[in-house]
């Protein structure tokens, strides 16, 4: 099942910011399809502690510029793996992010 939406991309800018204080935010919004994650790349992901919930198709490559973290259907989900080929664009699987937890690439 294939299903049209949009994502905000996250970059941070660490020489953005103040000694001591967090990494600054830059959004951008990017238009996705979602597909379904397959059950060998989820048994892939697994066998490596990774558990993969989604994976969502950029469909132009020059739009996705190396972020690790998205914001897609209202909640925050890290990027565990990027690839292309099998796809025009590129192809991210996403896991949810822990409540309360902030990553930095």
């Amino acid at each position: 099942m294939e299903k049209l939406s949009s994502c905000k991309l996250i970059s941070f800018d660490p020489d953005a910011h103040e000694a001591g204080s967090s990494a600054t935010e830059t959004k951008r919004t990017v238009k996705v399809t979602e597909k379904t994650v397959g059950l060998q790349e989820t048994y892939d992901a697994l066998s490596v502690g990774l558990n993969p919930e989604k994976r969502l198709l950029i469909p132009y490559d020059k739009d996705y510029q190396g972020e690790r973290e998205l914001e897609y259907e209202g909640e925050r989900w890290k990027v565990l793996r990027v690839a292309g080929g099998e796809y025009n664009g590129v192809l991210l699987t996403i896991q949810r992010m822990q409540l309360n937890a902030v990553e930095y690439p």
